[in-house]
């Protein structure tokens, strides 16, 4: 072989091994492995705008005593805590899978254009380290993997990421709440005073594994069923448009819990309201911040119901 054609056999594979290490570095940096990578610990205020439903932006924010607070609208609330860690925990790095689409025209099918969308800001102060828009979440049955769709504002590419990103971070205002409306031990219990609307009390003591109302012996396994059904009461049933201060339907129900390791009696409250539906409306001393909505048979019924049947 000539010289003329090594030259000529060298020049193709010289330009083979430019054109494999331009295409290979092109497609490096237009693929993000890790799309987003946070340092929670500097996180102080979230905003979430879900443009897909009818809910308004709301914001969750830590204040000096690094406690979260949820507001939306003139909404403003303690966040719960376990919710709020699970949606940091969610970001602190998100690893994309592949790239779903890289054209504008193709935001509306993964739910992430300015329609559909929910738009996350992630701010440390004033600082934005993050905003992006979180889109539709798909599940395979077959493979039982789900597959959530994310794009970085200012960025035409929408990403697939393994898991259930999507759903985690597209929840309501209420899925960080405090939903609690009674939590406590049951073998903790010692005692009940039950008031009616009429200012009628009824009292309920335990002394020697004996439940006593009034004095009276009553059955044992009814009243350790009813404590059953008060030891963890929860509620999404949010009434907000209730000032505490003003608020003047006089109480419907009231229910004292005492027992050991509580410093204070554990109190619930019960308005009814005719003018609303449902027209109960409960409050815990657990959770002075929520009143929540109920049926009569409700959680009416498991607090208030059960008891005076016995």
């Amino acid at each position: 072989m000539n010289n003329r054609k090594l030259t000529l056999v060298f020049v193709v594979l010289f330009g083979i091994w430019g054109l494999t290490k331009y295409t290979t570095k092109d497609t490096s940096h237009s693929f993000k492995t890790d799309l987003i990578a946070i340092d929670t610990s500097q996180v102080t205020i979230i905003k979430i705008d879900p443009k897909s439903s009818e809910e308004s932006e709301m914001t969750l924010q830590r204040n000096t005593t690094s406690q979260w607070i949820a507001t939306k609208g003139t909404v403003t609330v303690p966040a719960d805590r376990g919710a709020v860690n699970s949606f940091l925990k969610n970001i602190q790095l998100i690893k994309t899978k592949r790239v779903a689409a890289k054209k504008k025209e193709k935001w509306s099918d993964y739910e992430v254009d300015e329609e559909k969308g929910t738009s996350i800001k992630i701010y440390a102060g004033s600082q934005l380290l993050e905003d992006f828009v979180v889109g539709r979440f798909s599940f395979n049955q077959q493979t039982r993997q789900g597959l959530s769709f994310v794009r970085i504002n200012g960025g035409d590419e929408v990403y697939a990421i393994d898991g259930f990103l999507s759903r985690t971070l597209r929840q309501g205002f209420d899925s960080y709440r405090n939903k609690k409306l009674l939590s406590i031990v049951k073998e903790d219990i010692r005692g009940l005073s039950l008031t009616n609307e009429n200012g009628v009390v009824r009292t309920y003591a335990k002394a020697n594994n004996q439940w006593t109302s009034d004095g009276v012996a009553i059955d044992s396994s009814a009243i350790a069923s009813y404590l059953s059904g008060i030891t963890n009461v929860v509620s999404s049933n949010f009434v907000d448009d209730i000032d505490p201060t003003t608020y003047s339907i006089p109480k419907y129900r009231n229910l004292q819990i005492s027992g050991n390791n509580l410093l204070e009696p554990i109190s619930v409250t019960c308005y009814r309201d005719e003018a609303r539906t449902p027209s109960y409306i409960l409050q815990s001393s657990e959770n002075k911040a929520s009143y929540f909505s109920s049926e009569e048979s409700d959680l009416f019924q498991v607090i208030f119901g059960v008891l005076e049947a016995l």
